[in-house]
C-alpha cells in the first residue's frame, strides 16, 4: 500500500517519550503512513526499543554519533517517498485524526510549503499557535496562555510554525531543498520557514489539528544548550540579515 505521509522522528535519549509518541501515532493516525526514527546515538536504548516493536511501517536509522537535528531530519526525509512529510518531536503525543486537517490545508494551495498545528502542553496551555510578527521581530503567539475555545482557532499565514510538528511537501524539495545542516540544534525550522518565504511560498498555521507537546525533554545540560542556541542564532542572523530588515507583520495578534 502506498503511504501518504512519512513521519520523521529524531530521537536522542527520550526512550519513554518515544515509545509513547509511537503508540499514539499507531492509535490515532487515519491515513496510510510510514514512520522513520533517526536515533542520534542515544545511550538509553531508544533505538532498540523502537526496533523491538517490529512494526512493518517503522524504520529505525541508528547514527554512530550525534549528527545534530537538521542532518538527522534530512536523513529521515531522504529515506521516505511519501508526498507529505511531518517532522515530529519524540515528546509529542498525537490526537484523534491529527494529521488529516494539516494535509487538507496544504492541498488547498500548491504554494503552501509548510503547515503546523496548534500545540498544547499537558496542562492545556498553548505551546505553539504560529510564529507571528515580522521577519525582524517575531514571537511564538500565545505561548503558555490557557487554551480556550476560539483562541487562535483560525487558519492563517505565519512567519513560521513550531518545529515540534512541522509538515512539508515532498514535491517542493527540489525547489526549496532540505534543512540547513549548518545548524546543529535550534533555529532549523525558522531558517527553513524564512527560506520558504524568500522563494515566494507560504507557511500556514492549522489549528484544526491539535497535538500535545511535552517540551524540553531531550537534554538538561543547559550550558550545552545555550552554546548550541548562541551558535545557531549567530548563523541565522547572518544568513537572513537582508530579510530581517523587513518590519511588515505576518500573522494575527
Amino acid at each position: 500500500m502506498e503511504t501518504l505521509i512519512d513521519i520523521v522522528i529524531v530521537s536522542f535519549n527520550t526512550r519513554e517519550l518515544l515509545e509513547r509518541c509511537l503508540q499514539t501515532i499507531k492509535v490515532h493516525t487515519d491515513v496510510p503512513y510510514r514512520i522513520i526514527v533517526v536515533d542520534n546515538k542515544s545511550h538509553d536504548g531508544s533505538a532498540q526499543a523502537a526496533k523491538q516493536l517490529g512494526w512493518p511501517e517503522l524504520t529505525v536509522i541508528e547514527n554512530k554519533r550525534n549528527v545534530g537535528y537538521a542532518k538527522a531530519c534530512n536523513q529521515g526525509i531522504r529515506v521516505g517517498a511519501s508526498p507529505y512529510i511531518i517532522l515530529l518531536n519524540s515528546d509529542i503525543m498525537v490526537t484523534t485524526s491529527w494529521v488529516s486537517p494539516m494535509i487538507e490545508c496544504m492541498r488547498t494551495d500548491p504554494t503552501i510549503a509548510v503547515v503546523g498545528p496548534k500545540l498544547v502542553d499537558q496542562e492545556n496551555r498553548i505551546a505553539g499557535a504560529g510564529v507571528v510578527g515580522s521577519y525582524a521581530n517575531h514571537w511564538s503567539r500565545g505561548y503558555m496562555e490557557p487554551d480556550e475555545p476560539g483562541k487562535y482557532d483560525t487558519q492563517e499565514d505565519c512567519i513560521s510554525v513550531c518545529g515540534a510538528a512541522y509538515l512539508i511537501r515532498r514535491d517542493l524539495l527540489p525547489t526549496i531543498g532540505l534543512f540547513d545542516e549548518g545548524y546543529f540544534f535550534y533555529f532549523e525550522e525558522t531558517d527553513y520557514s524564512f527560506h520558504v518565504h524568500s522563494l515566494g511560498y507560504r507557511v500556514v498555521y492549522c489549528p484544526q489539528s491539535k497535538l500535545i507537546h511535552l517540551g524540553g525533554q531531550s537534554s538538561h545540560d543547559h550550558v550545552l544548550l545555550r552554546r548550541y542556541f548562541n551558535a545557531s542564532q549567530r548563523r541565522f542572523r547572518h544568513k537572513w540579515k537582508h530579510l530581517m530588515k523587513d518590519t511588515s507583520s505576518l500573522g494575527g495578534d
